[in-house]
């Protein structure tokens, strides 16, 4: 995956035909066979079928805002874009009309119209409308015209809201007002803002096609990519000693999932599927499960009460701070997959034009989280539109939340899912909703917060981003807790067996300020190699030799596991100085002048040439931060060696 850029290669457009009025993933039409119009999408291009839900909401905002409705009962594409939250381009007939996206300040929707939407318009409604004198030849797309140019207006403008422009018949487009309608005449100033103008018209096909006419137009390039799927799958089962391996699926009950589920149906005679219910699943996720579980054979793994018995030491996870991810999902993960002594084939649905992060995943790829995991995407390279079209012509049951609002599936409460989502949630299932937010409030209070940091889901994050910071500034929200916490380190488990092997021991180290990943993963190639998963927020250091392995978590749980007690005594302790060196660092340049191989610099922080750097251990050791080390394990709670000595103790502390 290294050096693979994401979306390289990714598709920008899909296609429509005319004649058919439907969209192609291709540019032949199966039903009509003409040649299709390309349409542009904005990145990363994963296109889906507007849902009921969503179809409503922008209903109701057309209505609102230029009192009419253009869509209809006509196919409606979404598109999603990069945005503070939830945001779309909405496409009907093939052009791409306005954005709809959810407002984080003002807590509801809204539209932001694009010429082709303000075109389609012109002829549907007089409201919002300024009609101006302008020379057609003259340039006015981004410029600011003055009042005097303002011929007529409908009473309804209000400063700021976006307007249809009227120049005549075929030249129009729409901009902003700078004033109320009563004052757009005013000719000492620029009342009307242009945005976008232009010669044409748009007229909206006469033919009203539907669901079953897309799936029917692009039913043979989807069978194709079936095809292609299902030999990937066939192809790597088959391998060598893969023919011995168990092939399960990961199902979680969403979209994704559910297409791998089918293909792997008919790609191979016998697989198990399995699902980790985390004990925070919508309850229309569980009951799908629970449906399909009775069609094909599906494990249920169960995390329990695991959050709410985490919840206390950690508070509430956030996007940069998944603690949840560890206890209620890779946990009973790698406990249903340990079952697999030499190892499993996994199917999965994940697919790379998902998120940036997932940009560059391969076809195949050896999970280094949960050992013995060989992972399969044979849907990688599909967009939404494609996994839609493939479950209507299969026709697949479905998770209903997917007509009600929800573009993924997901935990509940999970802290990176859509503000949008998250109100949606409350609609659907107000008890849930309450129970939540009353945990909130109260940590939030014990916390030296306000209320308004729950209300507009700051608690989201723990570093927040601009789009944040500045609701925080606008609305006057504090950000940073009144208490100030301390460097600290618990033993949750001493060295102990280990279920797959060895020994393991794991802690938790809370600090006031928390390194980024960058930094973290720097600082761990002094020891071993490390890799990141940014679905779980994990990060997994593997050291030379075989000598063990060791993962640290968003939630500060630190778990180091070896063969024999000592290397995982020694494996955890210099775990934990690397994390207390990328979090601490007083770029103090010591560690760069004790390393022989001059493999350490320091450019904003330090950075490690893993190819230069043998790790010999003399940074760690020159470092001034990472001897915080004994001062964190020097507490009332040692670590339980069970009579051992996994690695030098300083003088003034003894084995419990």
């Amino acid at each position: 995956m290294a050096g693979i850029k994401p979306f390289e290669g990714a598709l920008d457009h899909i296609f429509w035909c005319d004649s058919c009025n439907v969209p192609l993933i291709s540019e032949t039409c199966g039903t009509c066979g003409a040649t299709a119009r390309q349409v542009r999408l904005s990145p990363p291009g994963d296109v889906r079928f507007c849902s009921p839900y969503e179809r409503t909401i922008i209903r109701n905002l057309f209505e609102r805002d230029f009192g009419c409705d253009p869509i209809g009962e006509r196919l409606v594409l979404l598109n999603k874009i990069p945005g503070d939250d939830k945001a779309d381009e909405i496409i009907i007939d093939g052009y791409t009309i306005a954005v709809v996206y959810y407002d984080l300040k003002e807590e509801g929707y809204k539209l932001d119209l694009r010429l082709y939407g303000a075109k389609l318009l012109m002829a549907l409604t007089n409201k919002k409308t300024v009609t101006v004198d302008v020379p057609r030849n003259m340039h006015l797309s981004g410029k600011g015209i003055k009042g005097s140019t303002v011929v007529d207006t409908s009473p309804d403008i209000k400063k700021d809201d976006i307007v249809l422009i009227r120049v005549n018949e075929n030249f129009n487009g729409l901009g902003v007002a700078k004033a109320d309608a009563e004052n757009l005449k005013d000719a000492s100033q620029n009342t009307i803002k242009i945005r976008k103008i232009g010669g044409g018209s748009i007229r909206l096909n006469d033919k009203l096609s539907t669901l079953e006419d897309a799936v029917a137009a692009n039913r043979k390039t989807i069978e194709a990519m079936e095809k292609d799927a299902i030999n990937v799958i066939k192809g790597v089962v088959s391998q060598g000693k893969n023919k011995e391996l168990p092939v399960t699926v990961s199902f979680s009950g969403g979209k994704d999932s559910l297409v791998v589920l089918n293909l792997t149906k008919k790609a191979v005679k016998k697989f198990e599927a399995f699902y980790i219910d985390t004990g925070l699943e919508f309850p229309e996720t569980t009951k799908f499960v629970e449906d399909t579980a009775k069609e094909v054979p599906v494990k249920i793994e169960k995390a329990g009460k695991a959050f709410d018995e985490n919840f206390p030491a950690f508070g509430p996870p956030a996007k940069d701070f998944r603690w949840c991810c560890k206890v209620c999902k890779l946990g009973p993960v790698t406990t249903h997959l340990s079952q697999f002594k030499k190892g499993v084939i996994t199917i999965d649905g994940k697919r790379r034009y998902e998120s940036f992060q997932r940009g560059g995943i391969d076809t195949v790829e050896r999970n280094p989280f949960v050992p013995g995991q060989m992972s399969v995407f044979p849907i990688k390279d599909w967009r939404a539109i494609e996994v839609w079209l493939y479950i209507h012509m299969e026709k697949l049951p479905y998770n209903e939340l997917y007509d009600r609002g929800f573009e993924r599936i997901g935990c509940w409460l999970c802290p990176a899912a859509l503000q949008a989502e998250y109100v949606r949630m409350k609609e659907l299932h107000p008890d849930r909703y309450g129970e939540w937010q009353n945990k909130l409030h109260k940590w939030a209070d014990e916390s030296g917060l306000t209320p308004d940091y729950v209300r507009y889901g700051f608690w989201r994050w723990k570093s927040h981003p601009n789009k944040m910071l500045n609701i925080a500034q606008e609305k006057h929200i504090p950000l940073k807790p009144s208490y100030k916490s301390g460097m600290a380190l618990d033993i949750i488990r001493g060295i102990s067996p280990c279920t797959l092997g060895g020994y393991s021991i794991e802690g938790v180290l809370r600090l006031p300020n928390k390194a980024s990943t960058e930094r973290l993963l720097e600082m761990l190639k002094t020891i071993g190699a490390p890799a990141y998963s940014e679905d779980l927020d994990v990060i997994l250091v593997r050291m030379p030799k075989g000598k063990g392995t060791a993962k640290l978590f968003a939630g500060g749980q630190i778990y180091a596991s070896a063969n024999d007690k000592e290397e995982a005594g020694k494996l955890f302790e210099n775990t934990i100085r690397q994390v207390l060196r990328a979090s601490l660092c007083t770029k103090c340049r010591i560690c760069v002048r004790a390393c022989p191989k001059k493999a350490i610099r320091l450019d904003g922080h330090i950075k490690v040439d893993e190819k230069r750097c043998d790790h010999c251990g003399r940074c760690t050791r020159g470092c001034v931060v990472a001897r915080y080390y004994d001062r964190l394990i020097n507490k009332k709670q040692k670590p339980d060696f069970s009579g051992h000595r996994p690695y030098p103790v300083p003088k003034n502390i003894s084995p419990r």
